[in-house]
């Protein structure tokens, strides 16, 4: 039944109603706003412009049911472009994005000029991930108002991340000049340049958004990743803090200080800082891949963090992608894929990492010689930066697939669209993985192998490559989310990428003392890992330890290092601390001047041991209780060197001291270690890709003979 009309008097009291709680409302009082509100209401229920209102009110006063039911309730009176609008500003805030696409949707098709409610709606889009989608809209709102700086700013965002980086740049820039004191478009042109490795000029524009805005978190994270990468992690350290100190759950920042306290080998300090994601519910309350990648990556460089410990957060990342997904109403796909046991099967290969890059040395062997006839392959590359190794793995490829600037949604989409077979993720929880799309099942078979040494906490992966060595037949199999598929010999397969010098005399004859040396990710060299070494140069007298790592070009971190040693009686003069070298061959020739390596734990090296061992250093390790702890071992007893695997600190002073005494076996070692390993299992190519052809096609016979069908 229709309203009764208003008489004058009703309506003059109404329009005097409405305005006093306008005035109240613009003034802040909320509480008074809200009486006004409901006095107009009373005067006139249903009265559209009263409920509206309250709703935003109601808002303010952070109550955003209420404000969706208030704000409904007044478009139950007609269609108004500003209610539809208003609603998608709270459905996005609340985090209902599909709801603030819809009212935004409406709000422009009441009112096609409508740029705000475009700029809005390509915002919710932006994180939904449907970029193309984000980028329509920018553009349109640009189109309706071509001087609006938030467009741009934001238009190059979605530009940014789909990998248009030229675009996004011209993006940023306008954005600028438009506003010039808009700190977020300053921040976000800093950090594109970043990526692309100008970061004099980035560190200018990040500090030139913190002096605009510095009550913004993401500014001083952005500032914070900037001088990171730069190498000046004290000052990197202060920006996150910066930043966590405004918002103590911002995951962005948790991340960047989790990352640079474990470069510097903090890794009890860095794992306090990343706990707090979850403590706070910053994790829970958005779900941040890089934030889950960086606290488990953590994990595994801490002695003091149990397998168990480890592998329960593992499962709280599944759950929470899981959870991501259900809450985004992401599903699976369906799948045209014929059981058949025998026929040629295609296999996916998800990487970051098809470029120069550790995973390399060991991807190159298997997809250089797989069977072609039996198996095709189909390449997703996340790769940013393509280089002259990007090539060869391109060529090497029967599909190629540039994945940088797609969405999870759209990568599952191709991948299930390319009828996928077997799909490997080659990442783990390392940087630029695709990890949550495995979550969303884009194939019947999913494996995790090479490039992270965990589980991935998945429930949606099936299977993990490894062998006997890295993961004993034991009770460690209940802490894999996935089932472990253990090759007869090595888990891996090396190959240099590039050729590299001769193997040189040894240095001890020609220096008249050992040196021991570790070129590993200084992330790994944790303090027990300092300790046990000065305990070895003690051991030792006379001798040297020459340590490289990027980390070292920091004089912070230097000194943090002179200082353990001095702690242990061991003068700086014993040490050589290089930083990295730009050169790749300038690096190999670093093994010129070491006698013997020195694994690090929890965390061995893989890369790092193989090209040792191939410029004649032989490693010594300490096998741990996990596969981080295990690849030392698989590497060298299946390059036929088990004597140099210790099983715990006192035998791995005893394996290294007794060959830093005998000069005479390793000058005989270092003269035959590379035809002793390239005769070895570790770079057999043929009997490496059968071991695991065989694997891959009894998995999908597993699945042609499951009960799903």
């Amino acid at each position: 039944m229709a309203a009764k009309p208003l008489t004058p008097k009703q309506l003059q009291k109404l329009n005097a109603l409405m305005q006093a709680a306008v005035a109240a409302h613009q003034g802040g009082e909320l509480a008074q706003a809200a009486r006004g509100y409901q006095q107009a209401l009373k005067e006139a229920p249903g009265f559209p412009e009263a409920l509206h209102l309250l709703g935003l009110v109601r808002y303010q006063s952070g109550e955003p049911d209420a404000a969706v039911e208030l704000i409904r309730e007044a478009l139950c009176q007609g269609g108004n472009p500003l209610f539809y609008f208003n609603l998608g500003k709270v459905e996005k805030d609340r985090g209902r994005l599909a709801a603030a696409v819809q009212a935004f949707t409406q709000a422009l098709r009441l009112q096609p000029n409508y740029y705000q409610a475009a700029v809005n709606l390509g915002g919710a889009y932006l994180d939904l991930d449907q970029l193309d989608e984000a980028v329509a809209n920018f553009e349109l709102a640009l189109r309706l108002n071509p001087n609006d700086a938030l467009a741009c700013n934001n238009l190059g965002a979605a530009l940014r991340r789909r990998g248009h980086h030229e675009r996004a740049e011209v993006c940023f820039r306008r954005a600028i000049e438009l506003q010039p004191r808009y700190a977020e478009a300053h921040a976000n042109l800093g950090a594109l340049l970043r990526e692309q490795g100008l970061l004099e000029e980035a560190e200018v524009l990040c500090r030139q958004a913190v002096a605009l805005n510095p009550n913004e978190p993401e500014l001083w994270t952005h500032l914070g990743n900037t001088l990171h990468k730069r190498g000046r992690y004290d000052a990197a350290c202060d920006s996150f803090r910066r930043a966590l100190a405004l918002d103590a759950g911002c995951t962005t920042a948790l991340a960047g200080i989790g990352n640079t306290l474990r470069e510097q080998g903090a890794l009890d300090e860095a794992l306090q800082w990343l706990g707090k994601g979850l403590e706070t519910g910053g994790a829970a309350a958005g779900f941040d891949n890089t934030y889950w990648a960086c606290l488990l990556f953590t994990l595994n460089y801490n002695p003091r963090v149990s397998h168990a410990e480890s592998f329960a957060y593992h499962q709280r990342f599944g759950a929470a992608v899981a959870q991501r997904n259900a809450e985004l109403g992401w599903t699976g796909v369906d799948f045209a894929n014929t059981r058949e046991p025998g026929r040629r099967l295609r296999i996916g290969f998800v990487s970051p990492d098809f470029r120069i890059h550790s995973c390399a040395y060991f991807l190159l062997p298997l997809l250089s010689n797989l069977d072609r006839a039996a198996f095709e392959i189909v390449c997703y590359a996340e790769v940013a930066r393509p280089d002259e190794v990007t090539e060869r793995f391109r060529q090497l490829a029967d599909l190629w697939r540039d994945t940088v600037g797609m969405s999870d949604r759209e990568l599952t989409l191709q991948i299930a669209a390319d009828g996928i077979d077997i799909l490997l993720d080659l990442a783990g929880h390392t940087e630029g993985n695709r990890l949550p799309v495995f979550g969303l099942r884009p194939a019947q078979v999913q494996m995790s192998w090479l490039g992270y040494p965990n589980t991935t906490g998945l429930r949606t992966m099936d299977y993990r490559i490894t062998d006997a060595i890295a993961d004993p037949n034991d009770d460690g199999d209940a802490l894999y989310s996935e089932r472990l598929l253990r090759l007869p010999q090595s888990f891996l397969c090396f190959r240099p990428l590039t050729p590299m010098p001769e193997i040189s005399p040894l240095p001890a004859a020609r220096n008249g003392h050992v040196t021991f040396g570790s070129m590993n990710n200084f992330s790994k060299v944790t303090h027990e890992v300092l300790d046990l070494w000065a305990q070895l140069l003690n051991a030792v007298p006379g001798s040297r330890l020459l340590l490289k790592a990027k980390q070292l070009e920091d004089a912070t971190v230097r000194q943090r290092v002179i200082e353990r040693f001095r702690n242990h009686g061991i003068d700086a003069e014993r040490l050589s601390l290089m930083a990295a070298l730009p050169a790749r061959e300038d690096h190999f020739a670093q093994y010129h001047h070491i006698d013997i390596g020195l694994d690090p734990f929890p965390y061995n090296g893989t890369t790092t041991t193989c090209e040792a061992l191939w410029m004649g250093v032989p490693v010594v390790t300490l096998r741990g209780d996990r596969h981080a702890a295990r690849v030392g071992a698989s590497l060298l007893t299946n390059a036929g060197l088990e004597e140099l695997v210790a099983d715990d600190a006192a035998e791995f002073l005893r394996i290294a001291t007794a060959l830093a005494h005998n000069q005479e076996r390793l000058a005989t070692l270092r003269a035959g270690l590379r035809q002793r390993l390239q005769s070895s299992a570790l770079c057999d190519e043929t009997g490496f890709t059968r071991d695991l052809e065989e694997a891959l096609r009894n998995v999908w016979r597993t699945w042609c003979s499951s009960a799903d069908l």
